[in-house]
């Protein structure tokens, strides 16, 4: 589990990400949650990243695109707060995002091509920060947030969307 200081600091939401994260090795966590990603999407289907387990909800691509998507945008706002920039980020609509690009087809090597990329790149930008670039508080969204706050949020986040397709998106892979 993250180390406690990070739950006095951060928004109240980053909190149950944060629960998901099993270790205070950031680098660690980044590293074993990509290996979790990667088994849940081989573990899956190809005719079944289509699926969606109610009307109106993401398909199981359309949620693997949320993971990567937001995780560009989470690390690009901690290269900001490495660099002690401390130009306020905006939010922003994952909705629209996925809305946006509800027309693409994306394989599950397209999927896996990028999830390994953007997480490589995570990784190696995380590789080189100190203790005084990742705990530099910058604002994102209107609340005050640190680089290593994003870091363990882009491990938790993609360990709840693992934990979301396991419970909601049963029988995928199997018969419905």
């Amino acid at each position: 589990m993250p180390h406690a200081s990070l739950y006095t600091h951060s928004p109240k939401y980053y909190h149950s990400y944060f629960d998901l994260v099993t270790t205070d090795d950031l680098l660690v966590a980044l590293k074993d949650n990509l290996d979790l990603m990667e088994e849940a999407l081989l573990s899956i289907p190809e005719e079944r990243l289509t699926y969606a387990y109610a009307p109106g909800k993401w398909t199981i691509e359309q949620v693997f695109r949320h993971i990567i998507e937001t995780e560009r945008i989470l690390s690009y706002r901690a290269l900001r707060f490495s660099r002690h920039d401390d130009t306020p980020q905006p939010g922003f609509d994952e909705n629209l995002y996925i809305a946006n690009t509800a027309h693409l087809r994306f394989s599950r090597l397209q999927l896996l091509d990028d999830l390994v990329s953007v997480r490589s790149a995570t990784l190696s930008l995380y590789s080189t920060m100190n203790d005084s670039m990742l705990d530099f508080m910058g604002t994102a969204n209107n609340v005050g947030v640190s680089a290593r706050m994003i870091g363990f949020m882009i491990a938790g986040h993609a360990k709840h969307h693992l934990n979301v397709i396991g419970e909601r998106y049963r029988g995928v892979g199997t018969e419905d």
